[in-house]
């Protein structure tokens, strides 16, 4: 069983808010996660001894920016991979969040994780390819350790409704990554705040995107 350090849980239970119900099911998920890594290498091997802080609050501390849409809009998690980070929003209260994710053995995961931590009516599992799938109207897209902003804007484009933004988990190179966008013709506003799981990385915001 993943430990949790005390203060992660107290960031948790006081920066949050969760209850002491949610904080059960983020642990489950924790453990489902260790459980399954040896089979398909879900989450970086340096990681997966810190699941609760290397990925349960890396993910969780974008819930203040996207809780302003999760009782009536759509969260789109583009590369979600193991959940991350939107099995999390949807443990946390999010009503309805699709998670993008192509590979097979990844959404199986997917799949069950949800039912473990009693998700399933919140999420979407779509096992298809950005590119080509079905534009979704998302009020809010997610990403974590998915693509260079450029590559990642141009697959949104048919995906975020009007009006809709980026709530996405990006390393040190974010400010590169943002040059290149604008030297790509994208405009935006843009918001940055300090990642609270890593020194050099953001949580960056992206509204008014367009091209």
């Amino acid at each position: 069983m993943q430990s949790i350090s005390e203060p992660v849980k107290t960031w948790f239970e006081t920066d949050l808010n969760v209850s002491r119900e949610t904080l059960d099911r983020l642990g489950l998920y924790a453990d489902l996660v260790v459980k399954w890594q040896p089979r398909i290498n879900i989450v970086g091997a340096s990681t997966a001894d810190d699941v609760w802080t290397r990925h349960l609050q890396d993910s969780a501390q974008l819930w203040p920016y996207v809780e302003d849409v999760v009782r009536g809009g759509k969260i789109v998690d583009f590369g979600s991979g193991a959940g991350f980070p939107g099995i999390v929003l949807a443990i946390l209260g999010a009503n309805d969040v699709i998670l993008m994710e192509s590979n097979t053995k990844k959404t199986v995961f997917l799949l069950e994780a949800a039912r473990v931590c009693g998700v399933l009516g919140q999420i979407e599992i779509a096992r298809e390819r950005i590119e080509v799938a079905n534009a979704r109207e998302a009020d809010v897209i997610t990403a974590r350790a998915f693509a260079p902003l450029p590559k990642l804007l141009e697959l949104g484009q048919r995906h975020l409704k009007p009006g809709g933004h980026y709530v996405l988990l990006k390393g040190r190179a974010f400010e590169e990554e943002l040059a290149d966008a604008r030297a790509a013709g994208w405009v935006f506003t843009v918001t940055t705040h300090a990642s609270l799981v890593d020194p050099e990385g953001v949580v960056l915001i992206l509204q008014g995107v367009d091209r």
